[in-house]
């Protein structure tokens, strides 16, 4: 049987269904900006811009949070002995390659001028917490991370039209792309566990 080939977006192995899952949150993400963005008066590359943004951010929510796009990002990277591809391998490399929030903040007019370095630098703490937690804690901070970032973005002025960034921005890198799969204990453990409660229950109820 062929290997499945590998891919920077999805990993491997990933099915028709779950590559036009991430495409047409895409596509929706992109039809939302058009809509709504009627009116901003952006220029024809500033909307290009735009829409390449929501291709990688909207879509890369879903394309991250596959098991093989996981499974990819979170394996040691063995076919390549490039030191750049070794560094966007690893989830804080990952996170640091993705200056949109800075050069989207320089080319959209309107917000605060510390807007993009704001979220860039958010989402990049938010990775480095995630990556040197406990295992078990990595989720569960990269949920604060996100959640967190949702709270404060209303009360920072974005330029018009980006208002959805910081939050699409932390799903994508520090919640889908930073946690990996299977964290905490075996899956087989899961049953010990089960039947533990389950005594536990009975032993309540006596």
């Amino acid at each position: 049987m062929e290997a499945a080939k590998t891919s920077w977006a999805f990993g491997a192995g990933a099915t028709r269904g779950e590559k036009g899952l991430a495409y047409a949150v895409s596509v929706f993400g992109i039809g939302a900006l058009l809509v709504g963005g009627h009116g901003l008066g952006w220029t024809w590359w500033q909307w290009l811009i735009g829409i390449l943004l929501v291709h990688d951010l909207a879509g890369g929510v879903v394309a991250n949070g596959l098991d093989t796009a996981k499974l990819f990002y979170h394996s040691p990277l063995t076919y390549t002995d490039s030191a750049f591809a070794h560094f966007v391998h690893h989830p804080v490399g990952f996170t640091a390659a993705h200056f949109q929030p800075v050069l989207i903040a320089l080319v959209i007019p309107g917000g605060t001028w510390w807007w993009g370095l704001l979220w860039y630098a958010w989402a990049l703490t938010g990775a480095v917490a995630v990556d040197r937690a406990d295992e078990r804690l990595k989720r569960p901070i990269a949920l604060g991370v996100v959640v967190a970032g949702i709270m404060v973005a209303p009360y920072v002025e974005a330029p018009p039209g980006l208002d959805w960034l910081p939050a699409v921005l932390l799903l994508k890198l520090v919640l889908a792309h930073g946690v990996p799969e299977r964290l905490g204990r075996p899956v087989q453990s899961y049953d010990s566990y089960d039947r533990a409660v389950d005594r536990s229950g009975d032993r309540a109820d006596e």
